[in-house]
């Protein structure tokens, strides 16, 4: 598997772990921090791909 997918896979991950903690409501800075840290492991899928 390629690096930039397992990046991908990672970003995914972490978004429907944020989507999740905004839904049952226990922790909303918890589920910000889970949406950085998807977002910047796309931006890390990305810039592989690019090379």
């Amino acid at each position: 598997m390629k690096k930039c997918n397992l990046f991908y896979l990672g970003g995914l991950l972490f978004y429907l772990a944020a989507a999740l903690n905004f839904i049952t409501g226990e922790g909303h800075s918890t589920a910000v921090v889970w949406l950085c840290l998807g977002s910047s492991f796309l931006c890390l899928g990305y810039s592989q791909q690019k090379k």
